[in-house]
């Protein structure tokens, strides 16, 4: 089948593309490996018409039930190449695809470091956005988790709203271009605790830190 437009991505993005191409009565097809980055966000309080906030993982559901009441096609594949001959060709894992035009909403990969308890605290203390979370942390003390430019943007949006906030790199060396008063620990990170709620870092040396939050900001396991 040779569709009016294959979509890659089923967050916000691409599941508004999705929707005003289907309202133009295109045939449509929405490729996609899940919920990505949004599905980690706890609770999402600046979107317009959710007063009382809404998790990602809901959001992105919604999305979804949205689009299919519209009968548009979805696809649960990895894509690993694009291609044009005479129509663009769509290559997933599984099979290909061909359709007139292609929209990538693929978004941004976010990495979660190989560290024991992070996953159990992701929403209970771990973050993933700055611009996102950083109002649940008003007044409290933060760290943000990475070594490269991406780690310092996230710092600088918490900066007004939190307590403290310093840079955990976990072991790496932290990019040179930086505000000398940024506050750097270079040690190795063994596990995130907490009862419920991330309390604490403990360290490879054995010493432990209070913590209220810490903002994950690595991407596709590089420096940025």
């Amino acid at each position: 089948m040779l569709y009016d437009v294959i979509i890659v991505g089923s967050g916000p993005a691409g599941i508004s593309a999705s929707l005003y191409a289907k309202r133009r009565k295109l045939s449509v097809l929405v490729i996609s490996k899940g919920n990505g980055a949004l599905g980690k966000a706890e609770k999402i309080d600046n979107y317009y018409g959710f007063p009382d906030g809404i998790s990602g993982s809901e959001l992105y559901q919604n999305g979804i039930e949205q689009a299919k009441k519209l009968e548009i096609e979805f696809i649960e594949d990895e894509v690993v190449a694009l291609g044009y001959f005479e129509n663009f060709e769509v290559e997933t894992i599984n099979s290909k695809y061909k359709a007139k035009a292609v929209i990538l909403a693929t978004g941004t990969n976010r990495i979660t470091p190989n560290i024991k308890g992070i996953q159990e605290f992701e929403g209970k203390g771990v973050s993933y956005c700055a611009i996102c979370d950083a109002f649940f942390f008003k007044g409290k003390d933060v760290a943000v988790l990475g070594s490269g430019n991406y780690a310092i943007h996230e710092m600088e949006q918490l900066k007004p709203i939190v307590s403290s906030v310093s840079i955990l790199t976990n072991g790496e060396e932290m990019i040179e271009n930086r505000d000398q008063e940024i506050e750097v620990d270079n040690r190795k990170i063994r596990e995130f605790r907490g009862d419920g709620k991330l309390t604490e870092i403990e360290f490879e040396d054995n010493t432990k830190r209070k913590m209220n939050g810490v903002f994950v900001a690595i991407r596709n396991g590089i420096k940025q």
